[in-house]
């Protein structure tokens, strides 16, 4: 794309200001077009701030200064606490705006179901999804945090598979080892060591046991094998690449038991639950069968595993925004073109807002590259970081090879007329003096929150 004076008579809304939203609002502001980018969360962070575990230091730092980097231009302007669905109609967007384009980069916030009827009135309870687990975990020590608080019970459950569900096992492991070890015996160690260098290294220190501060085993229970965990992807579709993968994800999940000393039940799904006094008090599972890769529930097998805490971490989804319409978990697309979103000739999406998918760690170059470091250099911050350097720039050519055709698109609609763009000018000055918006910078520097490694 060659930087064209007639763009900037193009006004474009970018919903979502991460790493996709953040690359898009870039692209088109580099090459002339005006942006505004609409978030809803007073920072663009996205999963970056509130979805990778916070031991992850050096990697959210750099993440952070990078969207900083591109959020911060002069043809961009950024409005936080701005939900499309809440506090902007989509249609009002579509409708009443005047953008040239909209492109929706929102990502996926929310947590697919567990699949037990009625479960969910036990949300917050003994009942928590992921996304709310991490963003507690992550920020629970601010002082003017208001989320939801949570406790950590000794039995906790994780459903799930992955990587993020690993997290999810990881962080209950650490919590609660740091929290006993204090307690118990006055020993105080940091999370930062006890993820660095696993709960069993740490135990073994001081020659003490999980029984000798009253910790039990964190499950997680998963429907398949650990040899099928998406660890780690093949290469290709032969036999001889999906076996190796298969093996590299076992290994990879056996590195995890050993270093966070949780256990593993696979081949098993949540059917049902039982509670007492209104608390949820147990888990009820199926046991299945794996046949050419399909999942068969076997008949009249069950077991029940006790639990005052279940953590669901099967996955996350784009939230549904009214006006656009949607085929299971993600957005229906045109069927002509992968980025052009159905029923509308000026709506666009990226990242996962096309893929339905929310794992920050999902994408089709998962693991391809780190994994084998993952493992071989113990699961270390700086192994991670370099395989989600490469996700992320995996995710920044797919934007860009779609910003191409986009841009062709919205250069044949019409120019917006001055007092269109006069309006949206308004619009988001309006907004920004609501909230006491004066510039990017000064904006995120204010509203960056107090970082565990610095209490």
């Amino acid at each position: 794309m060659s930087i064209n004076e007639e763009f900037r008579k193009h006004y474009v809304a970018v919903i979502g200001g991460s790493i996709s939203g953040s690359e898009a609002a870039s692209l088109l502001a580099q090459n002339g077009f005006r942006v505004v980018v609409f978030d809803m969360n007073r920072l663009p962070y996205g999963k970056i701030e509130d979805g990778l575990p916070n031991w992850h230091i050096n990697l959210r730092n750099r993440q952070i200064k990078e969207i900083d980097k591109k959020l911060n231009h002069p043809n961009i302007r950024f409005v936080p606490c701005a939900k499309i669905g809440k506090d902007i109609t989509f249609l009002d967007l579509v409708k009443n705006w005047g953008f040239s384009a909209i492109i929706m980069a929102n990502g996926a916030w929310q947590d697919r179901h567990l699949p037990i009827s009625n479960i969910d009135k036990f949300i917050d309870r003994e009942l928590i999804y992921q996304n709310a687990f991490i963003n507690w975990f992550n920020h629970k020590h601010e002082p003017d945090f208001k989320g939801k608080i949570y406790s950590i019970k000794s039995d906790t459950i994780v459903i799930g598979g992955g990587l993020s569900s690993l997290d999810v096992v990881k962080v209950i492991m650490i919590e609660k080892v740091k929290q006993h070890l204090f307690s118990e015996k006055g020993i105080d160690i940091d999370l930062f060591t006890l993820e660095k260098e696993g709960v069993q290294k740490v135990l073994d220190k001081f020659n003490i046991s999980l029984e000798d501060i009253n910790v039990k085993k964190a499950k997680l229970i998963y429907r398949r094998t650990a040899r099928d965990m998406p660890l780690k992807s093949p290469k290709d579709d032969t036999k001889e690449s999906v076996e190796a993968a298969k093996a590299v994800s076992e290994k990879l999940l056996n590195k995890y038991l050993e270093k966070y000393l949780f256990e593993f039940v696979p081949l098993s799904i949540p059917v049902n639950f039982t509670e007492k006094d209104n608390k949820l008090t147990s888990i009820v599972f199926q046991n299945v069968s794996l046949n050419e890769g399909k999942i068969e529930p076997i008949e009249q097998s069950y077991f029940e595993i006790k639990t005052g805490m279940v953590i669901s971490s099967i996955g996350s989804i784009p939230e549904k925004v009214e006006g656009l319409q949607y085929e299971y978990s993600s957005l229906k697309m045109r069927d002509e073109a992968d980025y052009h979103v159905f029923g509308y000739d000026n709506v666009f999406a990226v990242g996962n807002a096309v893929t339905g998918r929310g794992n920050i760690l999902d994408s089709k170059m998962h693991g391809k590259q780190m994994t084998k470091l993952i493992i071989d250099k113990h699961l270390t911050d700086d192994a991670f970081e370099k395989w989600l350097v490469n996700h992320n720039n995996q995710i920044k050519n797919d934007v860009n090879e779609q910003l191409n055709n986009i841009v062709k698109e919205i250069s044949e609609h019409k120019i917006q007329p001055e007092s269109i763009i006069r309006a949206i000018l308004d619009k988001t000055d309006a907004m920004h003096k609501k909230i006491d918006f004066k510039n990017y910078t000064d904006w995120v520097t204010n509203n960056l929150p107090i970082r565990l490694e610095d209490v």
